[in-house]
């Protein structure tokens, strides 16, 4: 994987006058796909045969790859104390995972991915010099998201469905955020057929705008705030696929429009 620039926390390596190089380049190159499986099994008395119980992803991505400055705009090619204060201060960050990209030559799709990381530097010296930097990448999980996807459901009651088809490489459930904006009094039930999970949530008024948050199971109201999880069945509305189908229908009973955003799974190597 040869890499023509990075992002990190919004902002690219190249606008610093960073440049991804190789100080040695080795005969042959592997890299981790990160999607390794481990399963757990059991096998009957007298049978040969082990029968999976469940699956699981052994590790999470890692990667590293070496920036020196790009000798076109930056007038020494050395890094100095101030050059490696900077960067440590930029890359190196101990409030969390964030969101870093890569962009490789020859091809354009990557732009379209980003991995949840943290980085670790190490200077690379030349005659006592530092001349490179190498980054150490570490994921929060074995594969990529894709950049936030949105779906707007107008659900009237002419049309009260809506369908949209999961893109994720990873076959099961996904948990968006959901903004509804209720068009009518009552009760509102909202459901996706392909998973069978329902959202129920009484005394909806016109105007009142809920929010869900289905990944870190929040919901609330302009009008209720959060009192309004006292009217619901804690129902969390998600999107998924399976082998055979893609295709998420969801419904309501109420007029209402429903904004869903979410990141669907890439399963790309880093």
């Amino acid at each position: 994987m040869i890499l023509s620039d990075f992002e990190w926390c919004g902002q690219s390596g190249s606008l610093f006058g960073l440049l991804p190089c190789n100080f040695d380049t080795p005969a042959q190159e592997t890299n981790e796909n990160g999607a390794n499986l481990e399963f757990a099994t059991v096998r009957a008395p007298g049978s040969d045969r082990h029968r999976p119980l469940s699956g699981r992803y052994t590790e999470a991505l890692t990667g590293t790859f070496r920036v020196c400055k790009n000798p076109r705009i930056t007038p020494s090619p050395f890094f100095d104390t101030e050059d490696i204060r900077f960067f440590n201060r930029w890359l190196n960050r101990r409030d969390g995972y964030h969101k870093f990209k890569i962009w490789l030559k020859g091809e354009s799709g990557y732009p379209d991915y980003y991995f949840r990381a943290f980085l670790n530097l190490k200077k690379l010296e030349l005659g006592g010099r530092v001349a490179g930097l190498e980054i150490t990448v570490t994921t929060d999980s074995p594969y990529a998201c894709f950049e936030p996807r949105t779906a707007v459901m107008n659900l009237t009651p002419d049309a009260p469905r809506y369908t949209y088809t999961d893109i994720s490489d990873e076959v099961g459930h996904l948990y968006p955020t959901f903004t509804i904006l209720c068009s009518a009094s009552g009760d509102l039930s909202l459901q996706n057929s392909l998973s069978g999970i329902k959202s129920c949530i009484r005394g909806c008024s016109p105007g009142e705008i809920l929010t869900m948050d289905s990944e870190h199971k929040i919901l609330s109201s302009s009008l209720r705030g959060d009192a309004v999880m006292k009217s619901f069945n804690f129902g969390w509305l998600d999107i998924m696929n399976t082998y055979e189908n893609r295709r998420n229908t969801y419904s309501a009973n109420l007029p209402c429009t429903v904004t869903m955003t979410y990141s669907p799974i890439a399963k790309v190597g880093l």
